[in-house]
């Protein structure tokens, strides 16, 4: 198969994956009757919902375009870490999408998870009262004057 291109929005490749999964038939589609599927509902062109190109705006409705996606994913693998391991790169309109968030965020979020920190030690613990430490010279004490 060829490789897709990822589409800009998440009601397009819902739309994409329903048409794959009919045939490629607009009228199969449109038809339905699998009101089960979590994508039965953004199965039609997004027609007075919201553009296709507002990729980058996080209403209402691309919120719940993803996690229908999502949902639909989960059931097609049958587990959380089976859509993670997922392989249907090529196959699938839906691969880019499977997390539940835009590719765009996932990038930026697993970015920052992975980004190297400072290293961050607990204090040493206090001397107890007796022992000294000969390795490093006392700490001045101050002075104060009346």
């Amino acid at each position: 198969m060829r490789e897709r291109t990822p589409l800009r929005s998440a009601a397009l490749a819902a739309r994409r994956f329903c048409l794959d999964c009919q045939g490629a038939s607009p009228g199969a589609v449109r038809g339905c009757a699998d009101t089960g599927c979590p994508l039965w509902e953004w199965r039609l062109p997004p027609a007075g919902r919201e553009t296709p190109g507002d990729a980058g705006a996080c209403s209402v409705t691309a919120r719940a375009v993803l996690r229908a996606i999502r949902r639909q994913c989960v059931t097609c693998a049958g587990s959380r870490g089976d859509v993670r391991a997922c392989a249907a790169r090529e196959d699938c309109a839906l691969w880019s999408y499977r997390f539940g968030v835009r590719p765009r965020t996932y990038r930026e979020v697993r970015r920052r998870f992975f980004a190297p920190r400072e290293l961050d030690l607990p204090l040493a613990p206090a001397q107890p009262a007796g022992t000294e430490d000969f390795l490093r010279a006392p700490a001045p004490v101050p002075t104060v004057k009346a």
